[in-house]
């Protein structure tokens, strides 16, 4: 068994997980292009950073569960990198929308 990062990632499920991310964070987004809706820039840097954070949440979460699973750290350490990473998805969400107040709806 390697330990290097690749080899915590299943590669069928983490592709799932990107997809799941891009119609659940990015949808909204592109139904309002669709329905010709203006799009402002601060709608799609925060659909991005959503996209972006959404994604990287999933697959870093995947590869501590998996990091876990095989031993490689323990249970508190799994449940502490866990917690860090929502807290980042959590913080840049904050930050995007401190840079956008008026796209608040």
């Amino acid at each position: 068994m390697s330990s290097s990062f690749t080899s915590l990632l299943h590669v069928p499920t983490l592709v799932i997980a990107w997809i799941f991310t891009l119609v659940f964070a990015g949808g909204p987004l592109l139904w309002k292009f669709l329905n010709y809706r203006p799009v402002t820039r601060c709608a799609l840097v925060q659909a991005v950073l959503n996209v972006v954070a959404t994604g990287s949440w999933l697959t870093l979460g995947m590869a501590v569960i998996a990091a876990q699973e095989h031993g490689l750290i323990s249970t508190p350490t799994s449940v502490l990198a866990m917690a860090l990473l929502l807290a980042v998805a959590a913080g840049s969400s904050t930050l995007i929308a401190r840079w956008c107040p008026d796209e608040q709806s």
